[in-house]
């Protein structure tokens, strides 16, 4: 499923929500004022950890970020946790990394010295 993003309305709003009496907009991270900056509209939780995807997006579920100040190292830190949240759930399900290079332990075969393919349970000849 596609990453879900926020309708212009609710992207106002949380446009609206960050804005300084004078005007300008604040970083929601940090507080910093970020007057021609660029900003991004972040999901406060990463929508790829989310469980319930039907439900529609409010204002309460993003927050207004500079760009250099917090959404690149957030960004950098959700990339992490989705990578490790997703490395779980396989996990769980029993799915296991197998490598495909022949004489790795994870692959079943053993590459002999003499050039020789074979099955590392059995010791039999695999045939290429």
């Amino acid at each position: 499923m596609a990453r879900r993003e926020f309708t212009p309305k609710v992207y106002a709003q949380i446009v609206h929500r960050a804005m300084g009496g004078d005007g300008g907009i604040a970083c929601e991270g940090c507080g910093l004022v970020l007057g021609k900056k660029p900003y991004h509209v972040d999901h406060t939780i990463p929508d790829a950890l989310q469980v319930d995807k039907s439900r529609e997006l409010t204002a309460a579920d993003g927050k207004l970020l500079g760009v250099e100040c917090c959404h690149k190292p957030k960004t950098k830190v959700d990339v992490g946790d989705i990578a490790r949240a997703k490395r779980r759930e396989a996990k769980h399900l029993g799915f296991e990394k197998r490598s495909r290079f022949a004489g790795s332990r994870a692959s079943g075969v053993k590459k002999k010295m003499d050039g020789r393919v074979v099955d590392r349970v059995t010791g039999e000849e695999i045939r290429r």
